[in-house]
């Protein structure tokens, strides 16, 4: 041979293997060509060097494919390559043989033997591995791939051609980590399988995600098994099924039984063949570890001896439609080592050409029966205290609405309860004991009704209840004020009894509605309607409060305009020494006037704008009121008013993006104001707040140099050990305390303890609702330093101060 012939054989030293006929192969990308020894080229019938073309025209057509995918996609990607093939055509046909060798910078370099003595055993293996794989092909639901030792695709069924959206021509001789493995998992795929190839440590089934071709991830349940080919090398199979429409089934809360099963996550796989002529069943080892019988082929009849009775049954009464040509999907259940299983048959019309012969499918679903279970638990059930959640109250209400508009019973009685003020047990406390405390009201209310009355947990602290067969609106009455007396006794928690009071909405069918969807909605209508009256009372709907809702909308659409329209202003209420009435500072108090509205209360707007996000959205409500104060501030430094400090009010709800600091410290910047001019009101509700990121943001406000301030201190849960826990500077004595001083013993007690209390933290006091003179000389007495209130004046535009 010239120099070019014998660099194969140079390079191969290190793969050389015996045989009828050995020799080097290597083949170069770029050209397409390839060269091989002349033994090899004598034996094929080939000319030593040519297109790879030639090469494969020689290879049998059921192996021509795999091969050309293999050594394309080792040339291109480099590493090992080691298949065996039948040769087709030429002086070789018929024979088996051996190709392998490595790729390098875009060439593979392989030595190439025949394998004598192995037809007739190959051929037998081939006939076998096409039955298996041929049931897989035939099951449209299930996606199964096969993989050789270095992980290179050997078999792409179609199912996986339609999860994945690579051809089977595609994705044959590729690697796995690289065609459906995400990039974070493929260090642990290769990882598994080797581990799996030297140590037999199986890959657990189990869901995940993969890669689909246009690089979306693809959810499935996926299963693995190991076999051993005709030259006892190992091929991993997977079977992977699609759950990405469980998943959106899941998410809806609409899942059915049905729907599940043909979603079902397999965890194996087993086929089967029956001759009917013979009346033999085989089987794959799958499919035979379930059944105990190991994997290989018995009369069928032994078979169904193995069975349990009702499944045999169950069989039969489909063998002669499955005898005549039908495929059949069939549900069976079996007792597979004492426990019951779950399988899903699957049996093929039969092929034209071997029309005695059926093949089909064993899926075992049983953990896909188990889940169906616990996702339509979870689709109705309210996962803290097990109540029907507002889905299953909906469908349940419509079922009562059926039986009355058949069989009219009185009147149907839809309930809503809330919890009132219920936020500050879980800011007090902890979301801990609010979800204890939540469970306790579940029970109690559970022990009122009746056994066939339903109670539900619509969200958050609100529970529906439906009553059926409601005489008239005295027993409706009687029912709601039953039902509110439930919290007349405090519950107990721990060491601890809470006191609640809660709010009931109620709507009646016919009167107030005719569908499950309308009632509730009528209900939580009049449950607002009630919790506006201050909380503790009922309300029945009403037409009218419809027209409510529809104002509270068109109340906020107005207020998301007002900002950018220039109808918002602040107003300023002095604060001053009680000693000399000496102007200490002011606080801004936000102020809507609406060319449509007139000038909106606060107490209107403001929970309006917290309950929509508009405070603390960026750039809301809250950013620009600190934004305006910075510009007053800004305003009055170098004039008679440099020593005021300003008060700004703070909502909880803008600590909850974190961004609060940031804000503060940019806009202390942007117009150069001191920081120790700038004081910020923080509501005792959130001084109690458990979430560590809360406080972080409190002392990183102190930190910037501002002052913080308790606002209506007296009014909740706070105690002496969590003001030293927080960096407040000033006490803001609440107006309900300041009202009745000089006229309530019990009032003058907890106004003189909290200023002995501020006194000995050093903290500032300010009086809130300083109305009279007498309450400006008690709390100067007391030694209080501020007041505030309309005794130094109502609250003002800025030209006005």
């Amino acid at each position: 041979m010239s120099t070019a012939k014998r660099q194969p054989a140079a390079d191969l030293a290190h793969i050389w293997a015996g045989g009828g006929f050995a020799g080097a192969w290597r083949y170069e990308q770029q050209s397409a060509r390839l060269q091989c020894d002349e033994d090899v080229a004598t034996a094929l019938g080939l000319a030593v060097e040519g297109p790879l073309t030639a090469f494969l025209a020689m290879v049998d057509e059921a192996d021509r494919a795999a091969l050309l995918a293999a050594v394309q996609a080792t040339a291109h990607d480099g590493g090992r390559l080691d298949r065996r093939f039948r040769i087709g055509h030429g002086p070789a046909a018929g024979q088996w043989a051996r190709l392998a060798g490595r790729a390098s910078q875009g060439v593979l370099a392989a030595a190439l033997t025949d394998l004598p003595g192995e037809g007739e055993r190959m051929d037998s293996w081939r006939d076998a591995e096409q039955r298996f794989r041929h049931a897989f092909d035939q099951t449209p639901t299930t996606a199964v791939q096969g993989y050789d030792r270095l992980r290179r695709v050997i078999y792409w069924n179609a199912a996986s051609e339609q999860l994945y959206g690579w051809r089977r021509e595609e994705a044959l001789g590729r690697l796995l980590e690289d065609l459906i493995v995400p990039p974070p998992m493929r260090a642990d795929v290769v990882r598994l399988h080797t581990a799996w190839l030297e140590q037999g440590v199986a890959i657990p089934a189990g869901e995940l995600e993969l890669q689909h071709k246009d690089g979306s991830m693809v959810p499935v349940f996926s299963s693995h098994v190991m076999l051993r080919n005709g030259w006892d090398e190992p091929e991993m199979y997977c079977i992977d099924v699609d759950l990405r429409q469980q998943r959106q089934a899941m998410l809806e809360g609409h899942q059915r039984e049905r729907q599940l099963s043909v979603l079902s996550q397999v965890s194996h796989a087993g086929w089967w063949e029956w001759e009917l002529l013979t009346d033999e069943v085989r089987w794959s080892a799958e499919l035979g570890r379930w059944f105990g019988v190991g994997p290989g082929q018995a009369a069928r009849l032994d078979l169904l001896r193995r069975l349990d009775e009702a499944t045999r049954q169950q069989l039969q009464a489909h063998w002669i439609h499955v005898q005549r040509g039908g495929a059949l999907d069939l549900e069976l259940r079996q007792l597979v080592a004492g426990q019951e299983r779950h399988f899903l048959l699957h049996v093929e019309a039969p092929d034209p050409t071997v029309p005695q012969r059926r093949i089909g499918t064993l899926l075992d679903i049983t953990e896909s029966k188990a889940a169906a279970s616990r996702i339509d638990r979870l689709a109705r059930h309210d996962d803290m205290t097990g109540l029907p959640n507002r889905l299953q109250m909906s469908e349940r209400l419509e079922e009562a609405l059926s039986r009355q508009r058949r069989n009219p019973k009185g009147k149907l009685l839809v309930a809503c309860l809330g919890l009132d003020r219920f936020r500050l047990v879980n800011e007090s406390f902890g979301p801990s004991r609010g979800d204890s405390l939540l469970n306790a009201c579940a029970e109690r209310l559970r022990g009122r009704l009746r056994a066939h009355d339903l109670l539900a947990r619509l969200g958050g602290d609100h529970f529906g209840v439906l009553i059926e067969s409601v005489r008239d609106e005295a027993e409706a009455e009687t029912l709601a004020q039953q039902l509110l007396g439930l919290f007349r006794q405090p519950f107990g928690s721990g060491e601890q009894e809470h006191y609640l009071s809660a709010s009931l909405g109620l709507s009646c069918w016919p009167d107030d509605g005719s569908s499950a969807e309308v009632l509730l909605q009528h209900a939580e209508t009049a449950l607002h309607r009630a919790k506006e009256q201050g909380g503790g009372h009922h309300q029945f709907y009403r037409a009218e409060m419809n027209e409510r809702a529809l104002e509270r909308v068109q109340m906020l659409n107005r207020l998301r305009r007002a900002q950018p329209q220039g109808e918002l202003s602040l107003h300023y209420q002095a604060q001053r020494r009680l000693s000399d009435r000496s102007l200490m500072g002011a606080e801004a108090l936000l102020r809507w006037h609406s060319p449509q509205l007139g000038n909106v209360p606060p107490d209107r707007f403001i929970p309006l704008a917290e309950e929509s996000g508009l405070i603390d959205t960026e750039g809301g409500l809250g950013d620009w009121v600190l934004a305006r104060c910075c510009e007053t501030l800004a305003g009055w430094q170098g004039g008679p008013q440099a020593h005021l400090r300003l008060a700004a009010n703070l909502s909880a709800r803008q600590f909850r993006s974190g961004r609060l600091p940031g804000t503060v410290a940019r806009l202390l910047q942007e117009h150069g104001v001191n920081p120790q001019r700038l004081e910020l009101e923080v509501t005792e509700s959130l001084l109690l707040d458990h979430d560590q990121a809360t406080q972080r943001q409190l002392f990183a406000l102190k930190d910037l140099g501002v002052a913080l301030a308790l606002d209506d201190f007296g009014t909740g849960y706070s105690s002496l050990a969590m003001l030293r826990r927080v960096p407040v500077d000033v006490l803001k004595i609440d107006r309900s305390f300041v009202k009745d001083l000089g006229h309530d013993g019990e009032a003058d007690a907890l106004v003189r303890a909290i200023v002995g209390m501020a006194k000995a933290l050093k903290l500032q006091l300010v009086a809130e609702g300083v109305e009279t003179e007498a309450q400006a000389a008690f709390l100067n007495a007391l030694g209080c330093e501020t007041g505030q209130g309309w005794l130094f004046g109502r609250p003002v535009p800025l030209d006005d101060f």
